[in-house]
């Protein structure tokens, strides 16, 4: 049966043997679902915003420089560089140095909505993170950045999990 607009929202993915995983995922799709909804008052969608804030700190940069800080698919961040020129938040140029490559760089329409991206960051971290004081932020932070460097230890092969795990008992 379809859900209806009086059924409470799921809270998501769980599986029983990867708890930590299941609530990490909760909490990114409400998170996105949230930064969706904020970023669409003001025109823009993900990840646009976070194209618009690289500008507005680094200034003009190489298009790849923009792959690469985004960790998306050359062609996916082609498409949005696009569409955001098409809107036009950014525009791109030939590089000086090797005319094969773009500059993209905002507009000053781009410029006025850096303000509202990072209010709307703001907003997000405070609505999902709000209630946390220092200290568990800093633990908070520390525990997600230990992951993520696990992760990207297991991707590039330089840990096995599983082997850690046999190990261990």
């Amino acid at each position: 049966m379809p859900a209806s607009d009086d059924d409470p929202p799921h809270v998501g993915v769980r599986i029983a043997v990867a708890p930590l995983g299941s609530a990490l995922l909760q909490v990114v799709r409400a998170h996105a679902a949230l930064a969706t909804r904020w970023l669409a008052d003001v025109g823009l969608v993900p990840p646009q915003e976070l194209v618009l804030l690289f500008l507005d700190e680094h200034g003009p940069s190489p298009q790849r420089e923009l792959v690469r800080y985004l960790g998306r698919d050359r062609s996916t961040v082609t498409a949005t560089i696009q569409a955001m020129e098409r809107g036009g938040l950014v525009l791109r140029r030939p590089s000086g140095a090797d005319k094969r490559a773009l500059t993209v760089e905002l507009t000053a329409q781009g410029t006025q909505l850096c303000p509202r991206a990072n209010e709307i960051w703001r907003r997000l971290e405070n609505a999902t993170f709000g209630d946390l004081d220092d200290e568990r932020t800093s633990v908070l932070t520390a525990v997600l950045r230990q992951a993520r460097e696990r992760l990207a230890a297991v991707a590039e092969n330089r840990t096995n999990p599983a082997a850690e795990q046999d190990s261990a008992q």
